[in-house]
């Protein structure tokens, strides 16, 4: 035990502990300063702080301004050869350790000219773990140097971040992997910061915008944060926004892209997603609310009706006879910007447009087929469901035929449906977003998938991506779309990385028995969005967080591959299933759906000294259904032999088991109710 010592002394350790704590780092920032070998006249910068400490909430947006001065010889421009940026380095203060040397890059206000002197206001990201940390404002010449390493000075700042906490929250999460439990954190204030209420047209409208820089309730970004914001939220932020979209359908049955509070909309026209996101959407609310929220009436018609509707006006406006697909403009995979124009037309049909069918609008159609199937099924309407049945099979049948390359093991990108035709092998470029949403809506059969997920493997090494959120690869080349964009290969849709569809990707492999590969890929995933402390719309190829910040659709496509994937929780209003995938991994969780009431809860540990799993579950779901639980003991060098001695025990007896083998994992089987149980499975001594 520490000697307590007399009050006096006590007191002096307090004053003195920050003053020399304060002095080091004063010390090692001077050093560093001077650290440069040579002073280059060219290029010296003086930079001034508005303020010396910052404080923050971990993943805060901070706006911040700087004074600088140009004091060399050079002019500076944020553009051409060696563009020079305002960035950061990041330190923690207590003991100077570099949390991150390379931070974002802010580009300058336009060229700066020797002995100009300018403002520049800026937004910070707080980290996501709380800590006091030091920031050094530094100039960069990209590719060259630092401004201290000529001579210049830096600047300084305290930076003082605070925890935020969500103690209204039941859904919880507890990892051995601690990865896990900073991933859940950035899902959480990625949906916070994107939270929109406003007056609509059906009443009091919430929802998520897409990012900061886009303010708007799109539908197929919404659709897509559903998995993660269906633990946190209740009915209105499920729900309210889809009716809004529905009240502002077309006549025809189209529905917009986007509405917001002022009560504009607009529809990016070259794309042909939305009415299928839309329908998608609408299942998985229904899965949570039941078949009741479906006859809701909007502006007279059943929301069922006004779902049915849109889906007849994509199958009649863009349709193809001829092959009996969907059509959409000539994007990069799933974009929604063109290749003739450079600017915001990019983003509507017009004369010029080009016609395609691509595999990512025909997956998107197919699972809304089934979706709206299904829905009608519950609603006894035997006649729709059997008619969106029909063209599913239809739709599948079409694209296996015309976009399945049987020689790569993949769909191809899209088909031309007018004389276009380029002078690159774009049968070659592997789609990962479209190729993604076939294996997930069921398009492709299980072998299809398996090759699929092999091939966005190998794509991955092949074309050095720092992850395998990588979306087109390889990308279409230089200069071939207008929209400077995506005029350069690995650039936003271009073939850069999207996590929004990598994340997809990892739920898919661990559906389709690729749990060990889906983790390993996936923690890269994880672990450059906390070097990149956040969730950003698009990341370049070595992995540096560009576009939107926030970007919803990405929480909730991490979240589906954290809930539903590795978890392995899927909880409907009718139906539960629980599969882990933690294999020789632990973890606890509490999920809660506020919209219905429902919760499920296991705590998991393997222990490896016995070699056995333990279980703890408990649900308040009132039906029976079967426990499916990856072996982890498939992956050893004897897997065979251990795999065929397994004795699993629920609640202290004995019990009958089944297997299922699926690619690479194998699976126990176990049928049981879902209430307070122990489940214990070990090899055989």
């Amino acid at each position: 035990m520490e000697p307590k010592g007399k009050p006096w002394t006590k007191k002096v350790r307090w004053i003195f502990y920050p003053i020399i704590i304060g002095a080091i780092i004063y010390l090692v920032l001077t050093q560093q300063q001077k650290s440069g070998s040579r002073v280059d006249a060219d290029f010296n910068s003086w930079i001034e702080p508005e303020q010396r400490l910052l404080t923050a909430q971990v993943g805060d947006r901070v706006p911040f301004r700087l004074r600088i001065k140009n004091r060399g010889k050079k002019a500076w421009s944020s553009e051409g050869e060696y563009p020079c940026f305002l960035s950061y380095h990041l330190y923690l203060s207590e003991n100077y350790r570099t949390v991150r040397f390379d931070n974002r890059r802010f580009p300058l206000p336009g060229v700066i000219e020797p002995g100009q002197t300018f403002e520049m206001p800026i937004t910070l990201r707080a980290p996501i773990e709380a800590q006091r940390y030091i920031i050094m404002f530094d100039m960069v010449r990209e590719g060259q140097s630092w401004f201290r390493d000529y001579g210049s000075r830096t600047a300084v700042i305290r930076f003082d971040v605070t925890d935020k906490e969500w103690p209204e929250d039941n859904t919880k999460i507890h990892s051995s992997q601690e990865e896990l439990n900073t991933l859940l954190k950035i899902i959480r204030l990625t949906l916070h910061q994107n939270e929109v209420q406003f007056s609509g047209k059906t009443g009091k409208i919430s929802g998520f915008a897409a990012g900061v820089d886009y303010p708007q309730i799109w539908l197929r970004d919404a659709n897509t944060i559903l998995p993660a914001s269906r633990y946190f939220y209740d009915r209105s932020y499920l729900a309210s926004w889809l009716e809004e979209h529905l009240a502002y359908q077309k006549a025809n049955g189209s529905l917009e892209d986007w509405i917001d509070f002022r009560g504009e909309s607009d529809k990016n026209t070259v794309e042909t997603d939305q009415e299928s996101s839309a329908v998608q959407a609408a299942f998985q609310i229904f899965n949570l609310l039941g078949s009741e929220w479906l006859e809701k009436s909007i502006d007279g018609a059943r929301i069922i009706e006004r779902l049915d509707s849109a889906m007849v006006y994509v199958c009649e406006s863009r349709w193809n006879e001829e092959y009996g697909l969907i059509i959409g403009a000539h994007t990069a995979d799933w974009g929604d910007v063109d290749l003739v124009d450079n600017d915001q037309e990019a983003i509507y049909v017009d004369d010029r447009t080009h016609w395609t069918a691509d595999i990512y609008d025909q997956s998107m159609l197919y699972e809304a087929c089934l979706n709206l199937a299904e829905m009608w099924n519950a609603l006894s309407e035997k006649k729709r469901m059997a008619f969106w049945e029909e063209k599913a099979r239809s739709i599948k049948n079409n694209t296996d035929k015309w976009l399945w390359q049987e020689d790569k093991g993949f769909y191809r990108v899209h088909m031309h449906l007018d004389s276009l035709r380029h002078d690159f092998d774009e049968e070659d470029m592997f789609a990962m977003g479209g190729n993604t949403i076939a294996i997930i809506s069921g398009l492709a059969d299980v072998e299809k998938s398996r090759r699929i997920i092999q091939e966005a493997i190998k794509r991955q090494e092949t074309h050095d991506v720092s992850t395998i959120s990588g979306t087109l690869l390889p990308p279409y080349p230089k200069d071939f779309f207008k929209h400077p964009l995506l005029d350069d290969p690995y650039e936003y849709q271009n073939g850069a990385q999207w996590d929004w569809f990598g994340a997809r990707l990892i739920y898919a492999m661990f559906q389709h028995g690729f749990s060990q590969t889906a983790k390993e890929k996936w923690l890269d995933i994880i672990n450059k969005n906390i070097d990149n402390r956040g969730f950003f719309e698009w990341d370049n190829k070595q992995g540096i967080g560009l576009g939107s910040d926030f970007y919803a659709g990405t929480a909730g496509s991490m979240g589906k591959a954290l809930f539903e994937g590795y978890f392995g929780i899927r909880l409907k209003w009718n139906d539960l299933s629980i599969e882990p995938k933690l294999g020789k991994e632990s973890g606890q969780v509490y999920f809660s759906q506020p919209s219905n009431g429902l919760f499920v809860e296991y705590d998991y540990k393997f222990d490896e000294n016995t070699d056995r799993i333990t279980l703890s579950i408990n649900s308040n779901f009132p039906d029976k259904g079967t426990l499916r639980i990856l072996s982890p003991w498939i992956f050893s060098d004897n897997k065979e032999d251990q795999t065929n001695q397994l004795e699993v025990f629920l609640d202290g007896k004995l019990v009958r088991h089944d297997k299922e083998l699926k690619n690479q994992d194998e699976l126990i089987l176990i049928s049981t109710d879902f209430r307070q149980h122990v489940v214990e499975i070990s090899l055989k001594k």
